[in-house]
């Protein structure tokens, strides 16, 4: 398929049908992120989120337009999936009310780019002419969706949750067959790219670097010996990754760390929506959930905490939450699953997965404390990658028509 020439002049529109306001998950912010700054290289950017019509123009919010639109639940999405063989994420986001939404904004303006967040997300469309489409076509990956949907059918626990995940999988690949060449894939590690390389090569696609947003002021050391050590997970706790690391944590490194540590460690779980699994989770283990906490305390928080959790069992959602850590300060602890981060491992972060190392690593920072040095040294690991380099890279290789294919 010949590269559609990029017309910065043209606004561009977004879909992200998963984001919900405000933007608390890795999947929503990175799409609210990737908008606002896209709208400093284009016109302006209209971007439609579950409910809301959100426009951009020269990197602030210039208006909310709300529309009636609900995105289906869990249990109807994987039940859907399961009877049409289809893709959970297409059943349980892509609704009627939003794809009616995007050919309303579509038809009625002449957008040059179109940014999809998710592949499920390109069928919002299939009912609109395709001379109606932007010709510049671009799908925001988030993450290696294949090994994604291979993981869960291995990991979750019910069988009919499993045959969601392959039907989810098995239609990855119907639409990789069919329709993959029409798009410019956005990947946000060189692993996922990997990863999609090892089954299609030579499929369009970007390595687009995901940002973080940097707090204006660095943490204060933390002198030697201080305690309690207040370790922090941050997630979105009604997703089962989520869950899953929190349940890994608790099974394999807790018991260490508690029986070495006692009463000066605090475990501190925040985030939006916890499943009753999570619940049940903090309150065995004692661990302290916040749930649902204004911004504000939410930084507040994470500013507070000797070190932040990542300790993922299995693919992972891990960017954000490495890089908002080091936004602040924090090193974190996390399993050898985030190792495609591992270039911003710096000390005192670890990457183990062995809760000895873990222990170590702790009654280290405890003689020496975190100083101001190592403190900047995280934060400008975290600089590098800010939102509008990343907005700048998409603008980059559309403009100069590098829209790399592997072969």
């Amino acid at each position: 398929m010949a590269t559609p020439t990029f017309d910065p002049t043209a606004p561009c529109i977004v879909l992200a049908p998963h984001l919900q306001y405000p933007a608390r998950n890795g999947s929503d912010i990175s799409l609210d992120r990737i908008a606002k700054c896209l709208s400093r290289h284009v016109a302006h950017v209209d971007l439609i989120a579950e409910d809301v019509v959100v426009s951009f123009r020269n990197g602030e919010e210039h208006g909310r337009l709300p529309f009636a639109n609900e995105m289906r639940s869990k249990s109807s999405a994987g039940l859907r999936a399961l009877l049409r063989r289809s893709h959970f994420y297409l059943e349980k986001f892509v609704t009627p009310a939003f794809s009616r939404r995007a050919a309303e904004l579509i038809g009625s303006n002449t957008y040059g780019t179109i940014l999809y967040s998710y592949m499920t997300t390109t069928r919002a469309t299939t009912q609109i002419r395709s001379e109606q489409i932007p010709a510049t076509r671009l799908v925001w990956t988030h993450n290696d969706e294949f090994k994604w949907f291979r993981d869960l059918a291995v990991s979750t626990p019910g069988p009919l949750g499993r045959h969601v995940a392959r039907n989810s999988e098995a239609w990855l690949h119907d639409f990789f067959r069919s329709h993959a060449d029409e798009y410019l894939l956005l990947h946000v590690t060189e692993e996922d790219r990997a990863g999609y390389d090892s089954l299609y090569p030579g499929h369009r696609c970007a390595q687009i670097p995901i940002g973080v947003d940097l707090p204006p002021d660095l943490n204060p050391p933390v002198e030697p010996e201080r305690r309690p050590v207040k370790m922090i997970f941050v997630g979105s706790l009604g997703v089962r990754m989520n869950r899953d690391a929190l349940a890994h944590f608790g099974e394999r490194f807790h018991p260490l760390l508690l029986k070495t540590f006692g009463p000066d460690l605090e475990v501190h779980v925040a985030g939006s929506s916890p499943s009753t699994e999570v619940m049940a989770l903090c309150n065995s283990h004692g661990w302290q959930l916040h749930s649902n906490l204004p911004d504000a305390e939410l930084e507040e928080l994470i500013e507070s905490a000797t070190f932040s959790l990542l300790p993922f069992s299995y693919a992972t959602g891990a960017k954000l939450k490495l890089l908002k850590s080091m936004a602040h300060g924090v090193p974190f602890l996390a399993t050898r699953m985030v190792a495609a981060q591992a270039d911003a491992c710096v000390y005192p972060s670890l990457m183990s997965d062995e809760p000895e190392e873990w222990v170590q690593r702790i009654q280290s920072v405890l003689r020496e404390g975190i100083s101001s040095d190592q403190r900047a040294s995280l934060r400008d690991r975290a600089q590098q990658h800010s939102w509008e380099a990343s907005a700048q890279t998409i603008i980059d290789a559309l403009a100069d028509a590098t829209l790399e294919t592997h072969s």
